[in-house]
């Protein structure tokens, strides 16, 4: 005697079978999406550690005035190594101009600079630096996204420097 319906069980594994269909077709949309945010985010991390680097490098070699006195912010830093300890919070990575980055990417990456002195083999380190090491790194949620480094020489003849 049959009346033609499903049973549970048909019903069960007809649902189990359908789920599984779903999900392999969504999957690759999910995936593709997380991918798309994170080359978003690499991309900006990428411009926002040149941009800072480019600044930094704009800069010159060594203290023009030889005082770092009124040199408060980012906005009256004369010199390389005035950026050195410079870091920016989650929300607060902003550009030369002092305007807050509002990308959607930007949310929790965070950038910092340090500059160090470098001398040659037998240099009296009494003395100014030959070169200066620079590093700009940009985090997201605290884990390096992208790091990058420039070493300059004293007489590279950028930003100002004594020649």
């Amino acid at each position: 005697m049959s009346n033609g319906g499903f049973t549970l069980l048909e019903a069960l594994l007809a649902t189990v079978v359908l789920v599984m269909v779903v999900g392999a077709v969504v999957m690759p949309f999910t995936a593709g999406a997380a991918n798309t945010a994170q080359n978003a985010r690499s991309t900006l991390a990428v411009n926002l550690a040149q941009n800072l680097m480019e600044e930094i490098l704009a800069k010159s070699f060594s203290d023009p005035d030889e005082s770092e006195a009124g040199e408060t912010g980012r906005d009256n830093w004369d010199d390389m190594d005035d950026y050195d300890g410079y870091s920016e919070a989650e929300g607060e990575i902003a550009g030369f101009d002092g305007v807050v980055v509002n990308d959607p990417s930007a949310v929790a990456l965070t950038r910092e600079v340090t500059v160090e002195s470098v001398y040659i083999a037998g240099q009296d380190q009494s003395e100014e630096p030959t070169f200066l090491r620079i590093c700009v790194n940009v985090r997201y949620h605290g884990d390096a996204l992208v790091s990058l480094s420039r070493l300059v020489y004293a007489n590279a003849g950028s930003g100002g420097d004594d020649d």
